[in-house]
């Protein structure tokens, strides 16, 4: 039983509209709100380093989003 339980698991699609874009809209948002909260430090080194941070982060959902690399092609167990 626990082996059909890990392969269901593992072979899974991971890849669809669905999930990408419940994942793509997490990072994104995480971005976002990253980026907002940057506003509350008062030296520059500090904002950029979380603006950098928000901006990647916002870059990475839109990847996921639109299934680009890193995400291309990840899940393909083919």
């Amino acid at each position: 039983m626990t082996e059909t339980v890990k392969s269901v698991i593992t072979n899974r699609d991971r890849g669809c509209l669905g999930c990408r874009l419940i994942s793509g809209c997490g990072l994104f948002g995480s971005g976002m709100y990253v980026s907002y909260h940057s506003k509350k430090f008062q030296k520059l080194p500090g904002k950029s380093i979380m603006l950098t941070v928000g901006g990647a982060l916002m870059a990475l959902g839109t990847a996921r989003v639109f299934d680009l690399p890193p995400f291309q092609n990840q899940f393909n167990h083919e």
